[in-house]
């Protein structure tokens, strides 16, 4: 049995993160705004199987086992970390990078990467997702007497959220890169990405 009563408080709570800008936000926005809306919703897809995932593992209990192993948490942390470093390295680049209006855009999509597994690892490699599940998502269980199907039901709405918010960056995206159509505002952009990016990888390491 569900207990109805906390899915609306649950949903206005997960408004508020969902809407607040971290590294996922991030990431879909450099990637829809360089690359257009097909890569854009691929990095989207990467990002909510991530999210799935450790939905999946709270779900079943192997994420709370998780958790209490420090060494997993720091090792999650340490990759987290290397990887937004990786990512504000590479905008970082692609703002100082001259011009090159010869590079075709099958060429960026290869020497840039899959958006899908840029998404799926910027997503996965951060504990701070798994984290947040296992001490929110608790807190609306009530007197649900199923506690499992509780917890899906919280994640797919929470999910389902988010697809929708994240939706929005990839095409509001897209779109500001439409109507800016200026090496300058790609570089403001990647600036703005960098910066972003270092900041979320120093509060990583941070927490080491």
């Amino acid at each position: 049995m569900l207990d109805f009563s906390q899915l609306l408080p649950f949903s206005l709570a997960s408004l508020i993160i969902i809407l607040s800008p971290g590294a996922d936000s991030f990431v879909l926005l450099r990637i829809s705004h360089s690359r257009g809306v097909k890569d854009g919703m691929s990095a989207l897809w990467g990002i909510n199987l991530g999210n799935t995932t450790q939905a999946l593992l709270m779900i079943s209990g192997v994420g709370l086992v998780v958790s209490k192993i420090d060494v997993a948490i720091l090792v999650l942390k340490i990759l987290g970390g290397i990887y937004m470093s990786y990512l504000a390295i590479m905008a970082a680049r692609a703002a100082i990078k001259p011009v090159t209006p010869n590079l075709s855009a099958e060429g960026a999509r290869v020497k840039n990467g899959s958006p899908f597994m840029q998404g799926l690892v910027s997503n996965i490699t951060n504990p701070k997702p798994l984290l947040f599940y296992l001490a929110f998502f608790p807190l609306f269980i009530g007197r649900a007497s199923n506690v499992p199907l509780q917890l899906s039901v919280l994640s797919a709405i929470f999910i389902g959220m988010a697809l929708i918010w994240q939706t929005v960056i990839v095409y509001a995206a897209v779109k500001l890169s439409e109507t800016m159509k200026s090496a300058r505002f790609n570089r403001i952009m990647d600036v703005i990405c960098a910066v972003a990016f270092a900041a979320i990888a120093a509060l990583i390491f941070a927490e080491i």
